[in-house]
């Protein structure tokens, strides 16, 4: 993959509380559980499972 393709994480949008926004937030969880174990893959889903329901 070139690196052109993967978006630095200063490109990342932040929100003013200090979070990632939702769309970045959904995106770096979605290349982590490509790459982590399953027990992370797990806590990863538990807590992006967390900010879906906020808005």
């Amino acid at each position: 993959m070139s690196a052109s393709s993967q978006p630095e994480p200063r490109s990342m949008k932040w929100e003013s509380s200090g979070e990632l926004a939702q769309r970045d937030l959904s995106e770096l969880v979605t290349r982590l559980l490509d790459v982590e174990s399953s027990n992370n893959s797990d806590e990863l889903t538990r807590l992006s499972s967390k900010y879906d329901g906020e808005s």
